[in-house]
């Protein structure tokens, strides 16, 4: 298991249960690295300053007593941003209605990269799929790009 996975696994638990989602959790350089954890608000609203120092906290507390990574670390915990990276397929489902950028790892419709809003996810047995209703002149196209194909997909948040 990767150190980020690691990390997610044990924080996400908690964090969820105050209200916050885990969005990426990423560990930069290598002698004394940045563990940058971005989260966001299960309730939509806004990441305020009070909201990341006080996850800092409480994530900070947990690393130190599961002590699992070797050395010091620099912890950051921010907000997404803007443009919030989607993963799951509730993420997707909870920003419906959003504008949002995709990026496919396999050719769909002779496209990689769509932009749209995010209309709808429909799940099957095996996979999801999630529709985007692109603009294009006078005219408004539905595409269908499946969960498992997705690389890289943001929606901007306000």
């Amino acid at each position: 298991m990767k150190l980020e996975e690691k990390i997610l696994s044990i924080i996400d638990p908690p964090m969820n249960y105050r209200g916050y989602e885990i969005v990426q959790v990423r560990v930069i350089g290598g002698k004394c690295p940045v563990i940058a954890i971005d989260l966001d608000r299960l309730d939509g609203s806004p990441v305020l300053m009070d909201d990341c120092e006080n996850a800092n906290r409480l994530i900070s507390a947990i690393l130190d007593v599961e002590d699992f990574i070797n050395g010091s670390y620099n912890l950051e915990v921010s907000s997404p941003g803007e443009n919030r990276p989607l993963r799951k397929i509730s993420e997707f489902e909870r920003f419906c209605g959003r504008d949002a950028k995709v990026e496919t790892r396999v050719v769909v419709n002779g496209r990689r990269k769509f932009r749209g809003k995010l209309v709808r996810v429909e799940q099957n047995s095996q996979d999801a799929v999630v529709y985007l209703k692109e603009e294009c002149n006078t005219e408004s196209i539905e595409v269908g790009v499946l969960h498992s194909n997705i690389k890289k997909a943001v929606v901007k948040r306000f």
